[in-house]
């Protein structure tokens, strides 16, 4: 079965969307929180110790800086995805896809990605999406507009004859979830 797709920007948040709360580990579901709380309290711990404590000390000011460099890191990091998209939106345009028994490709204008089933080895399912992912966190993403709805029906029976359902606690098809 042969698909053509261009992932859009709501697609893209979408993937976000699910990667954070179906597929980060902690850390990497709340450093950017963990950055910005904890830079709050370092600012404060700063303005604490020039105002109250010892009025223009050096580690005061210190720590007022650092607090405003890990607020700012945690926002600016949150925001940085949502700017790489835009910047590259062009690497996901024009996409053609392959699927066979055997492996799965991808095609754009400048590259070919083929992989066996057995490199896959978890899957998430949104509403408008699917996201296979392997054991190293890469992950491909196609949605199901791309699809004809005889093909999504036959593709979803190939999925998840081919790629391991994840356990509970790991990224998981949201089939009945959504």
């Amino acid at each position: 079965m042969k698909i053509h797709f261009s992932l859009t920007a709501e697609d893209y948040r979408e993937y976000q969307q699910i990667y954070l709360a179906r597929i980060a580990r902690f850390w990497q579901r709340y450093h950017y929180g963990i950055f910005v709380t904890f830079g709050i309290v370092v600012f404060v711990a700063g303005l604490n110790w020039i105002f109250f404590e010892h009025r223009g000390s050096y580690p005061g000011w210190v720590s007022f800086a650092g607090g405003l460099y890990l607020v700012f890191a945690g926002v600016w990091g949150r925001l940085k995805w949502k700017r790489w998209f835009r910047k590259n939106a062009h690497l996901y345009q024009d996409l053609e896809g392959e699927i066979t028994d055997e492996d799965l490709v991808v095609r754009s204008k400048t590259e070919e990605t083929r992989a066996k089933w057995e490199h896959y080895s978890t899957f998430v399912e949104s509403q408008n999406l699917l996201v296979l992912m392997d054991p190293h966190g890469n992950w491909l993403v196609l949605p199901k507009r791309a699809f004809a709805p005889a093909d999504l029906q036959s593709f979803l029976k190939l999925l998840h004859g081919k790629v391991a359902i994840p356990r509970a606690g790991k990224a998981r098809s949201a089939e009945g979830a959504d």
